[in-house]
This record gives structure tokens, sequence and C-alpha cells, in this order.
């Protein structure tokens, strides 16, 4: 999953109404017909793949409108927020060898100019990028991709407590980690998953990172190989150690 970070520890970030507006200003339907040539997903606060928990968008409650394509709206809150005229500002990018990513970035900033934000390219070598950026070393904005987690917990935690290196955006919201250190501390699924639901609700209103699209893998593979199937993980070798040939 890629998204969109921002300094939420500093203006303009620190106003929800800039981060809904910047939401709103993004076409991710656009960006998947577009970039992924219709083999997507659109990701709420947890990635669409974690399917035993993530929430689809349509059930995200009030922030469900931020996942929407919107200038007019997104141009009416810059205003509210004190930016009628918008404002200049910066992004933190590589490419990781990526034409997609490059093509997502592309795309995205002429959305943001758009509604009136003069998002200019801060693109780094990968490394400098990962010593800086990656652990929210950058002034404004980042644009790239996010680790992939397996269980919802993980990626909540890196993301959004204050002590991980990885909240690129500097959270430091009560509510959520009222909820994350519930939810962690909850036997009960059903209940945890309650849980898990309240917090993506509360982070769809509050925009902190603009999610954008997820690319569909498509894996084909001979029937002779038996016992085998797609990856999610970093995990190249393991589903391939108790995989075997039938001839």
């Amino acid at each position: 999953m890629t998204h969109v970070a921002m300094r939420s520890d500093m203006r303009p970030f620190s106003d929800v109404r800039v981060r809904q507006a910047i939401a709103l200003a993004i076409d991710r339907k656009g960006l998947i017909d577009s970039v992924l040539e219709g083999e997507g997903a659109l990701n709420g606060p947890l990635r669409a793949f974690l399917r035993d928990w993530a929430l689809p968008i349509d059930k995200l409650g009030e922030g469900a409108k931020y996942y929407q394509h919107n200038p007019a709206e997104a141009r009416r809150l810059l205003a509210a927020a004190g930016y009628a005229n918008g404002f200049p500002t910066s992004v933190c990018f590589t490419t990781y060898g990526s034409t997609l990513l490059i093509d997502t970035m592309q795309l995205v900033l002429k959305q943001l100019k758009d509604v009136g934000i003069d998002a200019k390219l801060d693109q780094k070598e990968y490394g400098a990028y990962v010593a800086t950026c990656v652990i929210g070393k950058f002034d404004a904005m980042l644009l790239g991709p996010y680790t992939t987690f397996l269980e919802p917990h993980s990626e909540l935690y890196a993301k959004y407590h204050p002590d991980q290196p990885k909240n690129q955006g500097h959270i430091n919201d009560p509510v959520v980690n009222d909820l994350m250190h519930r939810q962690a501390r909850t036997f009960d699924l059903a209940k945890r998953r309650e849980l898990i639901h309240d917090i993506q609700r509360h982070l769809a209103k509050q925009q902190y990172y603009v999610e954008l699209p997820s690319d569909r893998t498509i894996g084909v593979w001979d029937g002779v190989l038996k016992n085998y199937a797609p990856n999610y993980g970093n995990d190249y070798g393991g589903r391939l150690q108790v995989a075997w040939l039938e001839r």
C-alpha cells in the first residue's frame, strides 16, 4: 500500500480540514484505472487485504466521505482552514525503481495542484530516503509505499504510536492510543475486532495518512506445483519449502 503522509505536528497539516481536503483531492478510482490497469483495491485506514479486520469504505461512518474524489469540497475545506489560495509544500519521494509509483506520484501532484496545493517533489536517492523520510524526517509531506503487515496491530502500532520511528506523521492521538492499547489486551476476538473497527472509523475522519489504492497481483503457476499459493509477506522461500512437483 502506498500512502501520503503529512507532518500532523506542523501547520498546515495540524489542521484536520487540510488533511481532509488532501484526501478529497485524490481520485483513487482514477489511479486504479489509469495506473493499475483497473486491477486495484481501495484502502481505508487498514489495507484492504486484511479482510478479517479492514472495514470497507462504505462502513467507515462519517469519515467515508473523505475517500471520495470531491475537489470542490476540498477547496471549501482549505478556504475554511485559512488557505483559500492554497499553499506551497514539498513531497519527499524516491522511485523504488517502480514506474507504477512514478506514475502515481505524477497524478497525485497534479490532483493536489487542481485544488490549489502546489506540491514540489523532493526526490531523494533510496538510501537517503530510508534514512530520513521513512522514519519521519521530512519537512511537510511524503509519498511512498508502507511496509506490508499481516496483522492489524503491527500496522496500527507502527504508524500511530508516538514512540515508533515509522510514525511518519508524528501522530499522537489520545483516542487512537487508548483504543490501540485496549485491543492489544483483548483476548475475545469479536470484542477486539470491534475495537479495531472503532479505530478505523476514527482514523477515517482524521486522515493522518491518505491511503492510496493497492495494486492487485495476479499469480499464475503450473498445475504440477502442489501445496503452493501466492505469498503476501516478505518470506519468499517459506512457501516453496512445503511445495512439491507432481509429475
